[in-house]
C-alpha cells in the first residue's frame, strides 16, 4: 500500500513537473522571438547606430538602406508612444511623412551608399504618396546616391505616384503595377426609404414601415453624403472638376518622371492594372528582377561592386531576463492603443469625402 501510495505521488510530481517544465520553456521560446523581431516602422538610427544585415557582406562599411513601403499610404502617423509589443496584430500602413524623415536622416548617414524601397501598396492619399514622392527626389539631390524600388506582388495607383521618383523601378515575377487614376467620395442614395434593418445578423435598408431621418446644417450641400437624398448636379459638377485636375495632375507627374507622353498614359493604359511585360513595355518599371538580383542592381548603381550589405535599423536586443520581465508602456484606461489609432486613422480616411489614388474595394476588411 505504501509503495503504491508512493507510485502513485511520484506521477503526479513528474506530471506537474513536465507541465512546469513545458510551460518555462514556452515563455522562453517566447521571449527569445520578441527580442529577435524587428517591427516595420521603426525609426532610423542615427549615424554609428546598429544596422540589421538582410542581404550582402555582414563586415561592410558601405550600406544600402532597404526601407518599406507597404499597405496603405497614408500622412502622419497617430501621435502616441506606440511601446515595444505594439506591432503585433497592427494594420499594415505606410505613413508618407515618417518615409520622409526616414530619409532626411538617412542623407547625413555617409555610411548608406543607396535606398533600396520595398513596395507592396494598393496606394492611398495623394498628399501621403507624394510626400514619399518628393522625399526619394530630396535625398537624391542631396547625396547623389541612387534609389531603386523593388515591387514585390503589387503597386498601384499613389504607389505609383510614389516610385516614379526612382532612378530604376523593377518588379517582382508575377506581380501588377498601374491603375494611374483618382478615385473620389462614393455617396449611397436609397430611393423611399421605408426602414433601416439595423438586427443583429441584418445590416441593410428595406422598403417596408417607416423612416425619418433629420440632419441639421447650415450652408448648402454642408449634408453632401447624406444617403436619403440625391447629389445634385452642381455637386456632382464640383466633386468630378476636382478629381479631374488630381487626375491630370497625376498624369503630367508620371509622364514627366517616366519620359512618357500624357496622352498614352490617359488614352492607352487608362487606370487599368498590367502585370511585368505590359508594365515595362508602357514605361512604368524598367523590368522583372527578384528580390536579391534587385539589390544587386542597387549595388551596381552606386558603383559598390561585392562590397556592400543591405541594411534596416535594428532594435537594441534585451536579454533574456530584460525581455521576460519587461514592461510595456503604461496607458491610461481610456488612452486608445496605437493599433486602433492605426485602424482609425486608415478608416476616417477612405470615409472622408476626398480624392483617393487608391487601388482595389473601397471597403477595405480592416473597417468592417
Amino acid at each position: 500500500m505504501s509503495k503504491r501510495k508512493g507510485s502513485f505521488l511520484g506521477s503526479i510530481f513528474s506530471m506537474i513537473s513536465k507541465i512546469v517544465i513545458s510551460g518555462f520553456l514556452v515563455i522562453v521560446m517566447i521571449a527569445v522571438g520578441m527580442a529577435l523581431l524587428t517591427p516595420t516602422g521603426e525609426q532610423l538610427p542615427a549615424e554609428g547606430s546598429q544596422f540589421a544585415t538582410l542581404y550582402g557582406d555582414d563586415d561592410s562599411n558601405q550600406m544600402l538602406l532597404n526601407v518599406n513601403v507597404q499597405g496603405v499610404i497614408l500622412g502622419t502617423p497617430p501621435r502616441i508612444d506606440a511601446g515595444p509589443f505594439s506591432f503585433l496584430g497592427m494594420p499594415a500602413a505606410t505613413y508618407g511623412y515618417a518615409f520622409r524623415q526616414k530619409l532626411v536622416a538617412a542623407s547625413k548617414n555617409e555610411s548608406i551608399k543607396g535606398i533600396f524601397i520595398h513596395m507592396a501598396t494598393p496606394g492611398g492619399t495623394v498628399f501621403g504618396s507624394l510626400a514619399i514622392h518628393d522625399a526619394i527626389k530630396e535625398y537624391q539631390a542631396k547625396t547623389g546616391n541612387p534609389v531603386l524600388v523593388y515591387i514585390e506582388g503589387l503597386s498601384a495607383s499613389g504607389g505609383v505616384m510614389a516610385m516614379v521618383g526612382a532612378d530604376k523601378i523593377y518588379a517582382d515575377h508575377g506581380s501588377t503595377i498601374g491603375n494611374i487614376g483618382v478615385i473620389g467620395p462614393t455617396f449611397l442614395f436609397y430611393d423611399e426609404p421605408k426602414s433601416i434593418d439595423g438586427g443583429l445578423l441584418a445590416g441593410g435598408v428595406s422598403t417596408e414601415g417607416g423612416i425619418d431621418q433629420t440632419i441639421v446644417s447650415a450652408g448648402r450641400s454642408k449634408d453632401l453624403g447624406n444617403p436619403f437624398r440625391r447629389p445634385t448636379a452642381e455637386e456632382l459638377s464640383i466633386l468630378q472638376g476636382s478629381v479631374n485636375t488630381e487626375y491630370r495632375r497625376f498624369v503630367d507627374h508620371v509622364a514627366e518622371a517616366r519620359d512618357l507622353e500624357a496622352s498614352v498614359i490617359i488614352n492607352d493604359m487608362g487606370a487599368q492594372i498590367f502585370g511585368n511585360q505590359q508594365a515595362e513595355r508602357f514605361g512604368l518599371i524598367d523590368g522583372t528582377r527578384s528580390w536579391n538580383g534587385s539589390i544587386e542592381e542597387l549595388a551596381e548603381l552606386a558603383k559598390l561592386g561585392d562590397d556592400f550589405r543591405l541594411v534596416t535599423p535594428s532594435r537594441p536586443r534585451m536579454g533574456l531576463v530584460e525581455t521576460l520581465f519587461a514592461r510595456a508602456p503604461e496607458m491610461k484606461s481610456d488612452q486608445p492603443s496605437f493599433e486602433t489609432l492605426v485602424r482609425a486613422d486608415i478608416c476616417n480616411t477612405f470615409a472622408l469625402p476626398q480624392a483617393l489614388v487608391y487601388y482595389g474595394s473601397r471597403e477595405l476588411q480592416i473597417c468592417q
